[in-house]
C-alpha cells in the first residue's frame, strides 16, 4: 500500500509539473512570439498592449510602445537603435499622441485610448471613439487612429513614418497633410501652422518628369517605373532599378534614389530625417562595402568568391562587405536591411566576433 502511495505521489508530480508552463529564456522570442516582458524578446520589446514581441520602433506605433508587464510602457528599445541615452528617472514615455497611461496596476487594461494627435478624435458623421482604429482601418482624421495618423490620400491608418513615403503624409480630411506624429515618434518639435510640412514628392526636380516619360510629377508610387525622382509620391526613383521606391528603403535595397543620374542620392532620406540636403561636393555613395575590414579587403570572405557588393536582401554572405546594403546578419549569414537587422538577427557583422550597427549608423547620418 505504501509503494502505491509513493508511485501515485510521483506521478501526480510529473503531471504537474508538465503543466506549468516554462517562461521563456532571455532574448529568445522573435516578432510576434509571446512574452512577458522586454527581455523576453530578441528586439528587447515585448508590446504594450499585446503582450507580444515586436520591432522596438514599430512598437510605439502599433502597440502603444513597449513594456508588457509594467504599469506603464516605454521606449527604451526604441531609444538604443536611435543611439539614444536611456531617459532619466521620471521622464515617463508618452505614447504617440497620448497622454501617459494611468500607473494603477502592472499592465494592460488601462484606459489608454493611445493617440488623439491633437485633434477632435472623431470627425463630424465618423462615430469612431478617438485612438480606435489600426493600420488600414477607415478613418476620417489623424484623431481617429492608434498610430495618430489618416493616410493624406487614401483615409486608412497608417504608419507615421510609412505615411510620409507612400500617402503624401498625415492629415486626412484636413487642406495640406502633416507629419505630426512621425515628428513626434523622432522626438522633434510639430510643425508651427505656418509651417505645415509637405508631402515628399518632387525631391528638388525642376520639372518633375524627365524627357520622353511624361508622366506629371509625383504621380508614381512604390514599384512604378519612373524616369527621376521628381516622378515618384515618396521623392526617389531607385537608382538601380528604376522605380519608384520607400526613401529610407531605396538606401538598403536599390543604392540610393536618383535613377538617370550619374551617382545616387539619399535627398528624400535626408528630407524625411529633418536633416540638410547634401552638399554637391559630397554625393551619399550606395551602401556597399560597410567600411568593414575584416575578412578580406576587396569584400569577399575567404572562400565565398562573392564580389563586394553583389548580394542582396535574404543573400547568403560571409561578411559585411559582400551585401547591397551593407549588413550580413549576424546570427544568420543573410544580408539583412540595415536597420531591422539589428531588431532581428543581432546586429550585422557575420564573420566577426561581435555584432555591428555600422549600416544602421551610416543610414542614420551618424558617425
Amino acid at each position: 500500500m505504501a509503494k502505491f502511495s509513493f508511485l501515485f505521489a510521483l506521478l501526480a508530480v510529473n503531471v504537474v509539473s508538465g503543466a506549468v508552463v516554462r517562461r521563456q529564456a532571455a532574448g529568445t522570442q522573435f516578432i510576434t512570439g509571446p512574452c512577458k516582458s522586454d527581455a523576453d524578446c530578441a528586439s528587447g520589446c515585448c508590446g504594450f498592449k499585446s503582450g507580444k514581441c515586436a520591432g522596438a520602433v514599430v512598437a510605439l506605433e502599433r502597440d502603444g510602445g513597449c513594456g508588457f508587464g509594467n504599469p506603464t510602457p516605454n521606449d527604451d528599445a526604441a531609444r538604443k537603435l536611435r543611439g539614444q541615452p536611456p531617459r532619466a528617472p521620471g521622464d515617463v514615455f508618452t505614447p504617440p499622441g497620448g497622454a501617459a497611461p494611468p500607473t494603477g496596476g502592472a499592465n494592460n487594461g488601462t484606459t489608454d485610448t493611445g493617440t488623439n494627435n491633437g485633434g477632435a478624435g472623431g470627425a463630424a458623421g465618423s462615430g469612431k471613439a478617438p485612438g480606435t482604429q489600426f493600420i488600414t482601418g477607415a478613418c476620417a482624421n489623424d484623431g481617429e487612429c492608434a498610430s495618430g495618423c489618416c493616410g493624406f490620400r487614401s483615409g486608412k491608418c497608417a504608419g507615421a513614418i510609412v505615411a510620409q513615403e507612400r500617402d503624401g503624409g498625415c492629415g486626412f480630411g484636413n487642406t495640406t497633410p502633416n507629419d505630426d506624429a512621425a515628428k513626434k515618434l523622432r522626438g522633434q518639435a510639430p510643425a508651427t501652422p505656418a509651417t505645415p510640412s509637405s508631402p515628399p514628392a518632387n525631391n528638388g526636380a525642376a520639372t518633375g518628369a524627365a524627357a520622353g516619360s511624361g508622366k506629371p510629377a509625383g504621380t508614381q508610387f512604390i514599384t512604378g517605373s519612373c524616369a527621376n525622382d521628381g516622378e515618384c509620391a515618396s521623392g526617389c526613383c531607385g537608382f538601380k532599378s528604376g522605380k519608384c521606391a520607400g526613401a529610407i528603403v531605396a538606401q538598403e535595397r536599390d543604392g540610393g534614389c536618383g535613377f538617370g543620374n550619374t551617382t545616387p542620392n539619399d535627398d528624400a532620406a535626408r528630407k524625411l530625417r529633418g536633416q540638410a540636403p547634401a552638399t554637391p561636393a559630397t554625393p551619399p555613395p550606395p551602401p556597399a562595402n560597410n567600411g568593414a575590414t575584416t575578412g578580406a579587403a576587396t569584400g569577399a570572405a575567404a572562400g565565398s568568391g562573392k564580389p563586394a557588393g553583389t548580394q542582396f536582401i535574404t543573400g547568403s554572405c560571409a561578411n559585411d562587405g559582400e551585401c547591397a546594403s551593407g549588413c550580413c546578419g549576424f546570427k544568420s549569414g543573410k544580408c539583412a536591411g540595415a536597420i531591422i537587422a539589428q531588431e532581428r538577427d543581432g546586429g550585422c557583422g557575420f564573420g566577426n566576433s561581435t555584432p555591428n550597427d555600422d549600416a544602421a549608423r551610416k543610414l542614420r547620418g551618424q558617425a
